[in-house]
């Protein structure tokens, strides 16, 4: 109640301290048509207001909002146009039209006098920052957030018009990965002249049209001053106990060579390099969704020391290089290495609740790690691009990794006391190479072919000293004092692939699109159990039905087509493929399986465009993927101290339906915009993970089936800008209905998930701006056997204040409230981090002190559940961190 009041007080002061008069109307050519683009500005005669600025919709539709009984100067301009300026007093709301005549003047001459704030030109926005630039901006993210239609979140994400960014460019080159946060977060505010927004955006230009990209990029164009030029920022900062931070940056411009270095260094806790990023730089989670086994990713040696976002120590030592090189006007090359070192120290405890037909058994556990990780990611990118007709693009990647995890792990339940050292050594280098050639032959004929080929190499050693045998009826131990066991898995993977794909333009409303292609993949995997003696010999566990040594490949051959015809507004793309496959898995050289199997995957894809801003798109899509050779790996291995996984040689393709229905809508005139998903899966023939579950231990397998397997998910949002109010609606639901089997038994489970949010962001120019609201979770899991709802609510606020000419104060806090229905049970969580920055207006210096966890939070409370086990875990956090930064502007 006292956080709703307060909320209720501080937005009642915004709305009184703001008064505001709307200036609408329309604006049309001499011929009465609504001109899509026109920019208003309204100039303040006051120095103490900021102008207004507004850019006309599809019906030339306008809206400023101007300072209550203040005079303004009003600037009209479109491309091709004579300017309009007009003087009123805004005592009042004013409802004014305006006409708007062809200039005499040359285009050239138009655009050398006349650089209009926002040029708005079919699938392309470019934005003037001088315009919208105060002064007071420090890096990229502050100037976008001043530009109309943009937005970045804490993450670096950018938005234009609710769409997100997809891909980020300095000067028409790629920055580093493509990836917005290094650049919002990197490159100066005074650097940049333009923002370039391409939506539809093709690397290809010709094969726009054709590929139906709903990709959007950003080019950001930098300042004639800074077109040959290095420029940069060295940021040191030291603290209590020991912090420290040193983040330098340098970039070098120039027509035909770019250059750019960002490097980090701290132990405050502020991660370099998160899981989002390795996501990004494996293409993005859109890419991911096309590929066969992308869950691996998340779950590989490499990415599981990336999730650790809490931790009690962190060390980052971070690099990243990246060059851009027009080498001849048709060759240009793009490259770069990003390096990391991070140490890191991580106290996690949990109760768990193992839930099976019979009882609930309770555990409690606490694990502790001290990881040490080393990785590298590298690109080198060659284009060649001989005639406006021809593309031709070679890339290479190489991401090295090495990493050290020790830790202890002990368990408590009523029944058994384990205690467990353990240590594991992965290591792993993957070498990607994609070829592609674009050739357009005419206006009619257009070919494509890709060739990829990959390698990747991983290891994993890892050592378990137990207290205590564990698994006795599977795992012949020879009792001692400690029990010591060693397990090496080791994976290859050599994979090509070639597609070619044709073009054809019957007409300017019907295309047919014929693909084919081949793709072959052979795979390594082998493990090692065995118990390591007091007296130097070894236990082996292979005559225990133990280790593995797989050998599988798979190969898959495909030919289809896809038809594209439009309706006026509407688009209709159905597509059908056949495809072939063959796979062979041999367990220590005796084979054991050997099938072939033909499978036909329908598609369609529609979209209908409702106004230049509004847009509903449905599709279809019928998938099939194989699991990996671990998947088929028919031995036990040891997976955890609990957990042990055998694989099945019997799989086959997964074979499932997804719907995507989407609908969009930005009004910039009204102020709105409208995001709407709805997504449904439903599983054919899947592979999944069947469980025998004893006490705390868990003995899986995976098994091919067609169980029921349905998923039907939503999630929309909804904007409205008021002056300088933000208003945020947001929702999703998510219910899923499925079979697992457990100890024999089929049984259905059901989850329900829904949840709401509402957030109001301020954007002042002489106020503090604040962005407050708060998520509300409901969640549902069970089965005949058990019920589970939870509830979670997290209110949030936000603080940025610029003030004193030079001082800029932000702060964050976050308060988490979470309860088991069930069992009544509460968890409560609070963060907060603050900073005070200072820079002279024309001064290189800087100043700023941070706090991080000002709150000093012992440790982060969160909750999960599955089919059997509920988790109420605590993640322990670094203490709080004061660091006082300088920094020096080059």
């Amino acid at each position: 109640m006292k956080l709703k009041l307060l909320l209720l007080f501080i937005l009642s002061f915004y709305f009184n301290c703001i008064k505001a008069q709307t200036y609408t109307g329309t604006v049309k050519d001499s011929a009465n048509a609504p001109l899509h683009g026109a920019n208003l500005i309204a100039i303040p005669d006051s120095d103490d207001l900021n102008m207004a600025f507004s850019i006309s919709d599809e019906k030339g539709r306008y809206r400023l909002n101007l300072k209550k009984d203040s005079s303004y100067v009003i600037e009209i301009s479109y491309l091709g146009y004579q300017k309009i300026i007009d003087s009123i007093i805004a005592s009042r709301d004013i409802q004014k039209d305006y006409t708007m005549h062809f200039s005499n003047e040359s285009l050239e001459e138009v655009l050398i006098k006349k650089k209009m704030a926002v040029v708005v030109k079919e699938d392309t926005t470019i934005y003037r920052t001088d315009v919208f630039k105060t002064g007071e901006e420090r890096k990229l993210r502050e100037v976008l957030n001043k530009l109309p239609g943009v937005e970045v979140d804490r993450e670096g994400i950018i938005t234009v018009n609710g769409k997100k960014v997809d891909k980020l460019m300095v000067d028409g080159k790629t920055f580093f990965t493509g990836d917005s946060k290094l650049a919002v977060e990197n490159i100066p505010a005074d650097a940049i002249d333009e923002v370039e927004v391409l939506d539809n955006y093709s690397e290809i230009p010709f094969l726009k049209g054709l590929e139906d990209s709903d990709k959007m990029a950003m080019n950001i164009k930098l300042s004639e001053g800074k077109k040959k030029f290095a420029f940069g920022d060295i940021e040191v900062g030291g603290g209590v106990e020991d912090r420290y931070s040193l983040h330098p940056t340098l970039f070098y411009y120039s027509p035909k060579t770019s250059v750019n270095v960002i490097g980090d260094f701290n132990n405050t806790g502020q991660k370099s390099f998160s899981m989002q990023d390795y996501i990004n730089f494996e293409g993005g989670y859109l890419s991911l969704m096309d590929r066969p086994n992308a869950s691996n990713i998340y779950n590989d040696d490499f990415a599981q020391f990336l999730r650790n976002e809490d931790f009690t120590y962190n060390k980052n030592e971070f690099g990243a290089f990246n060059i851009a090189q027009e080498i001849t006007s048709e060759l240009d090359l793009n490259a770069y290495s990003i390096i990391s070192n991070n140490k890191l120290k991580t106290l996690e405890e949990y109760n768990i609740t193992y839930i099976d037909e019979e009882r609930g058994l309770d555990e409690f556990r606490e694990t502790r790690q001290n990881n040490d990780l080393f990785f590298t990611l590298n690109k080198l990118q060659l284009r060649y691009r001989p005639n406006a007709d021809e593309d031709l693009t070679y890339d290479a990647y190489v991401k090295t990794s090495s990493a050290t995890a020790n830790g202890i792990l002990n368990s408590f339940t009523p029944v058994d006391s384990t205690f467990i050292n353990t240590m594991a050594k992965p290591d792993g280098i993957d070498f990607t190479q994609h070829l592609n050639y674009s050739k357009q032959f005419s206006f009619e004929h257009t070919t494509t072919l890709n060739v990829d080929y990959k390698y990747s190499k991983n290891e994993n050693d890892n050592d378990w000293l137990f207290n205590e045998p564990i698994f006795n009826t599977i795992i012949p131990f020879v009792e001692e004092d400690s029990l010591h066991l060693f397990q090496q898995v080791n994976t290859t993977l050599n994979q090509a692939s070639l597609d070619l794909k044709h073009y054809w333009v019957l007409n300017n409303t019907n295309h047919i699109y014929p693909a084919l292609g081949i793709s072959f993949s052979d795979q390594g995997f082998s493990t090692l159990d065995e118990q390591q003696l007091d007296s130097g010999e070894i236990n082996s566990f292979t005559e225990a039905d133990f280790n593995n040594d797989v050998h599988y490949r798979l190969v898959d051959q495909y030919v289809g087509f896809q038809y594209k015809t439009m309706f006026g507004d509407l688009i209709l793309k159905p597509g059908l493929f056949y495809h072939y496959y063959l796979w062979q898995v041999t367990q220590f050289a005796d084979e054991i399986t050997n099938e072939t199997k033909p499978v036909v995957l329908p598609e369609f894809e529609s979209e209908y465009k409702l106004g230049g801003s509004e847009k509903l798109r449905l599709n279809y899509i019928m998938r099939s993927s194989f699991a990996n050779a671990s998947s088929y790996a028919n031995r036990y291995r040891l997976s955890s101290f609990n957990r042990i996984y055998r694989g099945n040689e019997n799989l086959e393709n997964q074979l499932y339906h997804t719907l995507l229905l989407s609908y969009y809508k930005f009004s910039l005139f009204k102020g709105i915009n409208y995001n709407f998903f709805f997504n449904y899966s439903n599983r054919v023939n899947s592979i999944l993970n069947t469980t025998i579950l004893e006490g705390i231990n868990q003995i899986s397998s995976p098994v091919y089936t067609n169980l029921p397997n349905e998923t039907y998910s939503f999630r929309g949002s909804f904007t409205k800008r008021l002056n300088d109010f933000r208003l945020t609606v947001d929702g999703n639901a998510a219910l899923s209905s499925y079979r697992r089997i457990v100890n024999q038994n089929i049984i259905a489970y059901d989850s329900e998930h829904y949840g709401y949010g509402l957030r109001i962001r301020t954007t002042f120019d002489d106020l503090p701006n604040l962005d407050v609201g708060y998520e509300h979770e409901f969640s549902a899991f069970g089965s005949d056997n058990f019920q589970n709802r939870f509830v979670q609510f997290q209110p949030f606020a936000r603080l940025e204040y610029d003030f004193l000419n030079g001082f800029i104060l932000k702060a964050d806090y976050e308060y988490n409230y979470y309860q088991n229905q069930e069992n009544d049970q509460v968890n409560r969580f609070q963060i907060g981090n603050a900073s005070l920055f200072y820079n002279k207006l024309d001064s290189a210096w800087s100043f700023e002190v941070e706090v991080n966890n000002m709150l000093d939070a012992k440790f982060r409370r969160e909750n999960s559940f599955s089919e059997f086990i509920v988790t109420d875990s605590r993640v322990y956090l670094q203490p709080r961190t004061v660091l006082l930064k300088i920094a020096y502007k080059l």
